[in-house]
C-alpha cells in the first residue's frame, strides 16, 4: 500500500510524499508522519462532513446548480446519486489509513511505548469517529479492522456487519483512545488539529447521546467540562473568524495549500463562491430578536441571505469544527433533563448557551418544554456544522419536522456503484 502524505502545516511535520510502508515504518519519527497521512484523508472529508447533515433539513436549500445536492434537499434519497458514493469512499479510505497505522506503528523499532500508544490511540480515535459516521449514514456497513493490502477481488468483496458489531468496535477503539491519548500536544495548533483526550470524551458524548445512554453522556461531558470549564467565554462570531479558538476542542485545519470548497458552496459569486447551498427561510425565522448568532451566521447579498460561517472564498481554507464546548454543554443539559426533570443544572447549562447568544434565560416548565428549547438551541448554535439531520433522526422528529413518515429514510441507501462492484453488500437498505 501507498500512503499519500502531503506536507501539513497544521501539525508542523517534515513533508513526505508517496511514502511506502517499507520506507516509512522504520524510524521512531515515522510514527508522526504516518498519522499525518490519516489526518490528511480526514481533511478530504471536511466538506461532506458539514453539508450532508444539513442538505436534507430545513436549514438549507439545494439549488439546480448542483442537481445531486438538490435531490437530497428535496428528500429524494436515490442510490445512484454519486455523492453517496463519494461519501462512502471517503470514509473507507480514511479507515484504511487508520488501519495501516494501527498495524504498523507498533512494529517500528525503538519507538517508546507511550509514543506508540498515543499514535495508535489517534488512529483508533479516527477509526471510531469514522465508523460512527458510517453507521449513522448507512446502518450496516463492512467492519474492516485490518489494512487492505491486496487488490484481490475476493478480498475486497466483503459483507456488511450488524450495527451492534460496529458499535462494539467503536467503543473498543474509543475506550483505548480515552486511556491513551495525550491531554495536549506541543503547540496549540497541534492540540486543536489532532485527537486529544478531550476530543475522545467529546466523541463519547456525541455517541452516547445518539444512543440515548444519558448517564454516560453526563459522565463523559463532565470529563470535558473539568478540563475546559462550563462558561462560554469568547464571542460566537470568534469561533469562525479565528481558527482554533479557546472553545474549540478539535478542528480540521486547512491552509492555502490544503483547501476545501465550503466557502465556494455557501458564498455568492460576488464573494468568490457559486452559491450552490442557499439558506432556507425556516431557520431565519427560528431566531429570537437580538440573537447574536444570527448576524454571525448569515450575510446578505442581492437582498438574499447566505451562510457566512465559511467566508474565506479566496484562500478556501476555512476550518471545520469537529467538537467544541457548546455542543458538550447542550448534550449534557439534554441528557440530565432526560434522566430527571425538573433539573436546575440542565436549565443552567442551556441558559449558558443562550447567555453567550445575548438572550434572556428561560425556565421550561415541563420536560417537553425543555426538549423543545434544547432542540432549538442545538439547531441555532450548531447550524451548518454537520449536526441537524442526525439530531432529527436521534430525537425521532423526521416526521414532525420534515414530514418523512417512512422510518427507513432515517438512513441513506448503500451507493448503487458500490453494490455493482461488490454484490456481497446486498441486500440494499430497506425502503430503497
Amino acid at each position: 500500500m501507498v500512503l499519500f502524505l502531503n506536507s501539513c502545516d497544521v501539525i508542523n511535520q517534515e513533508p513526505l510524499d508517496s511514502v511506502s510502508n517499507e520506507q516509512l515504518f522504520v524510524r521512531p519519527s515515522d510514527a508522526d508522519a504516518a498519522i499525518i497521512g490519516v489526518y490528511r484523508q480526514l481533511a478530504d472529508l471536511g466538506l461532506n462532513y458539514v453539508v450532508f447533515p444539513e442538505l436534507p433539513t430545513k436549514n438549507a436549500l439545494g439549488t439546480a446548480l448542483n442537481r445531486q445536492f438538490e435531490q437530497m434537499n428535496n428528500l429524494l434519497f436515490l442510490d445512484d446519486n454519486p455523492w453517496y458514493e463519494i461519501l462512502w469512499n471517503q470514509h473507507f479510505l480514511l479507515l484504511n489509513r487508520a488501519n495501516v497505522v494501527i498495524e504498523r506503528v507498533p512494529e517500528i523499532p525503538g519507538l517508546a511505548e507511550q509514543k506508540r500508544n498515543e499514535v495508535v490511540a489517534e488512529a483508533r480515535f479516527l477509526r471510531a469517529f469514522t465508523y460512527f459516521s458510517l453507521v449513522r449514514y448507512f446502518g450496516q456497513v463492512p467492519l474492516i479492522t485490518s489494512a487492505t493490502t491486496s487488490p484481490d477481488i475476493p478480498t475486497l468483496q466483503v459483507s456488511r456487519n450488524s450495527v451492534a458489531e460496529i458499535y462494539t468496535q467503536i467503543f473498543d477503539d474509543l475506550n483505548f483512545a480515552k486511556n491513551n491519548l495525550p491531554v495536549s500536544f506541543t503547540s496549540n495548533l497541534a492540540t486543536k488539529a489532532r485527537a486529544t483526550r478531550n476530543a475522545a470524551f467529546a466523541l463519547g458524548v456525541r455517541i452516547y447521546l445518539f444512543r440515548k445512554e444519558y448517564a454516560q453522556v453526563v459522565n463523559d461531558a463532565d470529563k470535558v467540562i473539568a478540563s475546559k470549564g462550563s462558561n462560554l467565554t469568547i464571542p460566537y462570531i470568534s469561533l469562525y473568524e479565528n481558527k482554533n479558538s479557546a472553545e474549540s476542542i478539535m478542528e480540521i485545519n486547512y491552509d492555502p495549500q490544503l483547501q476545501n470548497a465550503l466557502a465556494t458552496n455557501f458564498l455568492p459569486g460576488t464573494l468568490g463562491g457559486n452559491w450552490v447551498i442557499e439558506v432556507n427561510p425556516d431557520i431565519l425565522n427560528a431566531y429570537e430578536g437580538g440573537d447574536a448568532r444570527k448576524v454571525a451566521t448569515f450575510g446578505v447579498a442581492n437582498n438574499r441571505n447566505y451562510v457566512k460561517k465559511y467566508f474565506r472564498g479566496n484562500t478556501r481554507d476555512d476550518n471545520v469544527i469537529l467538537f467544541r464546548l457548546a455542543e458538550v454543554l447542550l448534550s449534557k443539559a439534554e441528557a440530565m433533563a432526560e434522566l430527571e426533570y425538573p433539573n436546575p443544572e440542565a436549565v443552567d447549562l442551556l441558559n449558558e448557551v443562550r447567555r453567550r447568544a445575548g438572550l434572556s434565560p428561560i425556565a421550561p416548565a415541563s420536560i417537553q418544554d425543555f426538549r423543545t428549547a434544547v432542540y432549538k438551541e442545538r439547531r441555532l448554535e450548531l447550524s451548518y456544522e454537520g449536526h441537524e439531520w442526525f439530531d432529527l433522526v436521534r430525537t425521532n422528529r423526521l416526521a414532525s419536522v420534515m414530514g418523512i413518515t417512512d422510518p427507513n429514510k432515517a438512513i441513506f441507501p448503500v451507493p448503487a456503484g458500490e453494490i455493482l462492484r461488490n454484490p456481497n453488500l446486498m441486500p440494499q437498505n430497506p425502503g430503497y
